[in-house]
């Protein structure tokens, strides 16, 4: 290709970028984000027309398109060639990938180890309106990973989506020394030090009731539940057992007599069925779901992982449902 065909489609290909962003500058202020971002990807599918043509081209662009502010840097512009290139024209107009910030869609894209894994972080980030750096701690706490292992939970909440998002396998307590647990009540007590941590980590919907929350029955019986939370999304109690050890089917009876005794002494008309997670240092799968088997509450089991435990802890459970 000569010289002068090669300025042509250059500025071509410059008239064109020039032209999407005049166009998408007009949109109403509400769809900025999505248009930018929208944008961004036809840009990047026009260079990447261009791939052979070197590092110069995007230089040259860099400084033509200055005119149109600091997005269009040549760094910025490699990102919307990375984005044309990950997502398919059909696929990026299927995902919520334009509505959420650009830069988080970006440490998306380049820190996710799979195409299945950016797309679960997409829609996750989008679906809970993570920060971007909410985003980085979940994956940081691989959260993906953690989501391909089935937690063990009671039939009732497989049967129920909306119930059954708030159930995971693990809980990553990222704010705490394991050296620095003895007992129970250092854990709890840690986690409440740490709640908006904590909540953060149980997902959107959960706000803290109450913290060894006095229960009294008719008969004048006092109880102490060790964590007492109320979902905003689904309208329902979440009583939360803690124990330091791992999990045994015994821990099971004290967690459903909270759960039946709120239902019977807090719940009002407008709750749901109330919902109960025993959070423990870890527990045999089998053992998990043959206790919680044929029970008709809304319970679920849950491990407890320092941040340096996962690894190995992830990498023994993946291999067993491969």
């Amino acid at each position: 290709m000569n010289k002068e065909m090669l300025e042509k489609d250059y500025f071509n290909d410059l008239n064109k970028i020039k032209e999407t962003i005049r166009q998408n500058q007009n949109k109403a202020m509400v769809y900025v984000n999505s248009q930018m971002i929208m944008t961004y990807y036809e840009i990047g599918t026009i260079i990447n027309q261009r791939k052979t043509w070197g590092s110069k081209y995007i230089e040259n662009l860099a400084n033509d398109l200055k005119e149109y502010g600091k997005g269009y840097s040549k760094r910025n512009l490699e990102y919307m060639m990375k984005l044309s290139s990950v997502f398919t024209k059909d696929e990026f107009t299927q995902q919520p990938a334009a509505q959420i910030p650009w830069y988080t869609l970006v440490k998306i894209m380049y820190t996710s180890k799979s195409h299945e894994e950016m797309l679960w972080y997409i829609n996750a980030t989008h679906k809970n309106g993570w920060s971007r750096a909410m985003v980085m701690n979940q994956i940081e706490m691989k959260a993906y990973e953690r989501s391909l292992i089935e937690p063990s939970t009671t039939e009732v909440v497989k049967s129920d989506d909306s119930i059954n998002e708030i159930f995971k396998d693990t809980i990553v307590l990222d704010f705490i020394d394991k050296n620095d647990l003895k007992t129970e009540k250092d854990l709890k007590n840690k986690m409440i030090d740490n709640i908006i941590k904590f909540l953060n980590e149980l997902g959107p919907g959960f706000t803290l009731a109450g913290k060894e929350y006095k229960l009294v029955t008719p008969t004048e019986k006092e109880f102490y539940i060790d964590l007492l939370m109320y979902h905003t999304k689904i309208h329902a109690y979440v009583v939360i057992e803690v124990k330091i050890g791992d999990f045994n089917p015994a821990d099971l009876g004290q967690l459903i007599f909270y759960v039946n005794a709120i239902d019977d002494l807090e719940r009002t008309e407008g709750d749901n069925e109330t919902i109960g997670l025993l959070l423990c240092k870890d527990a045999d799968n089998y053992v998990a779901k043959t206790s919680l088997n044929k029970s008709l509450l809304k319970l679920g089991v849950s491990k407890y992982k320092m941040i340096e435990e996962l690894p190995e802890y992830l990498e023994k459970r993946l291999k067993e449902i491969e």
